[in-house]
């Protein structure tokens, strides 16, 4: 049984492992479009932060949640995201 449980477990973190490299993928394509959007708006003279926008993100984030995760936990994680993109929005190198 003690074997059994190793394997699992072992199959268990590689699918976290696969997940985990998703999850940064994904992240990375956002922030290339993220950039993108910038430079838009820089050519249009647009400001970068657009609160409505942004109150219109989470509100769709959290529709998406079916659990287990609480809509708390979500919005936490966006919030994240949203403050190191918006970190990457004032890198003069994008």
């Amino acid at each position: 049984m003690e074997d059994n449980f190793k394997e699992v477990l072992k199959e268990y973190r590689a699918d976290i492992d696969k997940i985990d490299k998703s999850l940064v993928d994904l992240l990375n394509q956002r922030a290339v479009i993220v950039a993108t959007i910038r430079k838009l708006k820089e050519k249009h003279n647009l400001p970068l932060y657009d609160a409505k926008r942004e109150e219109g993100l989470i509100n769709n984030i959290v529709s998406y949640n079916k659990g287990p995760l609480f809509n708390d936990n979500i919005i936490q994680i966006f919030e994240a995201i949203l403050r190191n993109v918006q970190i990457l929005e004032k890198d003069e190198t994008l």
